[in-house]
């Protein structure tokens, strides 16, 4: 009978036994470390999950193209754009 009992109690504080579930696992955390523009010697260690450090590329991706895109019709030689060099 204490044993009837104790399995009882075992399976009730544990859901995943009685169901036989493994609990998912949590994303793996990837550290990299950056050191900042303009910077010799400070560097920063950060750490992020796979998708996170995947949604920080693409972000990045995506800000430069748009840069690159407003500024396709920009001239930037101080002689103008029919000038020498163009």
């Amino acid at each position: 009978m204490l044993l009837v009992t104790t399995m009882l109690l075992l399976a009730a504080a544990d859901p995943n036994a009685a169901t036989g579930a493994q609990p998912e696992p949590k994303e793996k955390l990837i550290c990299r470390r950056e050191v900042p523009i303009g910077s010799l010697i400070a560097s920063r260690k950060i750490c992020l999950t796979k998708s996170q450090w995947d949604k920080r590329a693409t972000d990045g991706n995506e800000a430069a193209r748009k840069m690159v895109y407003e500024n396709m019709g920009t001239c930037l030689n101080p002689a103008g754009c029919n000038g020498p060099g163009q």
